[in-house]
């Protein structure tokens, strides 16, 4: 009977697998062209976000019928690329698309049972937990700095218990840094769950939502209970690069202006608003974004502008000048020592332009230091640097005289010139 069951099953995947393939190569026409456009414009008109920008779209889209832009285009994958490209060279809507997808419609319209719903459900959590549900990577740095490196937004029916586990294993650090270069989005509620550990117990607004077509107000509140202890008054940085895209940008977003995260690094993607995926007909889809997200203070949100860094810096190194300043923020005594340490750290991992920057500030915060200098000198040598290796040495000696390494150095450097 399992066995009659999968070849069932196989012969329905090759048949759509058949058809797909037979849909891609097949002659697009006018007629269905003009029927897809129509589909667009209808579901531009009822519900995305911006009544105007939708005109301008529809406008668009039947300036370009009119001038046959898309006769000549047979094929409905380059269709609906060509017909996502026009819809963002108006909106700046990276949400916004239309795709070929005749296969995830008709899996769509296949019944599944109650029992099979419940198998793919499992299937689902299975692949979430197989990467950790988005949490590549929590450590503790030098200086009791938390570190957590999140991929992805996973809903909290799967991964709260990891969420609160990563949270609560950061909870003791002087502050806490939150990687998200490489994250592209997720869903609310994770974002919800982790804004919830930097505010008490009174529920803060989050975030405004608006949906258009229905003319209704949503709000979104930090949660009242979370497991374990909460980081309230803790330094918290954001790390984020011009990949970092959605739900990663809604919770970089949201914390920067409520005053509770420092966001470091690169302006994002700039995908702000809530989007669902409609089926236009039995081939195509379009994703629109159907409810604005407004933030409580700024009234406003990221869309096509993208989330503007507190500290302006590359992807690269957004990490090391986040870790720095949590270091001067929170370090009351040693900070020169601690920063020396952490430099060294990164010589010995070979990270050697994060070792400069460090050393850098150090001599900045602490100018009359030789070792400091010295250290410096070291870096800049390593990077292969020798004029900036000799100003540096040169300063720490000028500063202690009988700095025995120092004086090797720049003899070291002198007589290679």
């Amino acid at each position: 009977m399992k066995a009659h069951f999968k070849t069932m099953l196989l012969m329905l995947f090759v048949i759509v697998q058949n058809t797909v393939a037979q849909d891609t190569k097949r002659i697009f026409n006018t007629k269905e062209k003009n029927a897809v456009v129509s589909a667009v414009k209808t579901h531009l008109e009822e519900s995305y976000i911006d009544l105007d920008l939708s005109k301008k779209m529809i406008t668009e889209l039947d300036k370009n019928l009119k001038s046959n832009k898309y006769n000549k285009i047979t094929s409905p994958d380059e269709f609906s690329k060509t017909i996502t490209e026009d819809l963002q060279s108006i909106s700046k809507d990276l949400h916004l698309k239309v795709r070929f997808e005749p296969e995830r419609i008709a899996q769509e319209k296949h019944v599944v049972s109650e029992e099979k719903q419940l198998e793919m459900e499992k299937r689902t959590a299975l692949q979430m937990a197989e990467v950790n549900y988005g949490f590549e990577e929590a450590k503790i740095l030098d200086g009791n700095i938390g570190y957590l490196n999140l991929t992805q937004f996973v809903d909290i029916k799967y991964a709260e218990e990891t969420a609160s586990a990563t949270m609560n294993f950061l909870s003791n650090t002087n502050a806490i840094i939150i990687d998200l270069r490489s994250n592209g989005g997720g869903v609310p509620s994770m974002m919800q769950l982790l804004s919830s550990y930097f505010f008490d117990k009174t529920p803060v607004l989050l975030s405004d939502f608006y949906e258009r077509k229905t003319n209704t107000k949503t709000q979104l509140y930090s949660f009242e209970n979370v497991i374990g202890k909460r980081s309230i008054n803790k330094p918290l940085y954001i790390l984020t690069s011009k990949n970092t895209f959605s739900a990663a940008e809604a919770f970089a977003y949201t914390l920067k202006h409520l005053d509770k995260a420092t966001v470091v690094g690169e302006i994002t993607k700039g995908g702000a608003n809530r989007t669902k995926r409609v089926n236009l007909n039995d081939e195509f889809t379009i994703s629109i974004p159907y409810i604005q997200s407004i933030h409580p203070v700024t009234k406003s949100n990221w869309e096509g502008k993208g989330v503007q860094p507190t500290i302006k810096t590359n992807e690269k190194d957004a990490f090391v000048y986040a870790y720095v300043d949590a270091i001067e923020k929170t370090f009351k005594r040693n900070k020169n020592t601690t920063l020396n340490k952490i430099g060294y750290v990164f010589l010995q991992d070979k990270s050697v332009d994060n070792a400069i920057i460090v050393f850098q500030e150090n001599v900045k915060l602490f100018p009359n230091d030789s070792n400091s200098w010295d250290s410096l000198g070291e870096a800049y040598f390593a990077n292969q640097d020798k004029k900036n290796a000799l100003k540096a040495y040169k300063k720490a000696l000028e500063l202690d005289s009988t700095l025995d390494s120092a004086k090797s150095m720049i003899q070291k450097l002198e007589s290679k010139n």
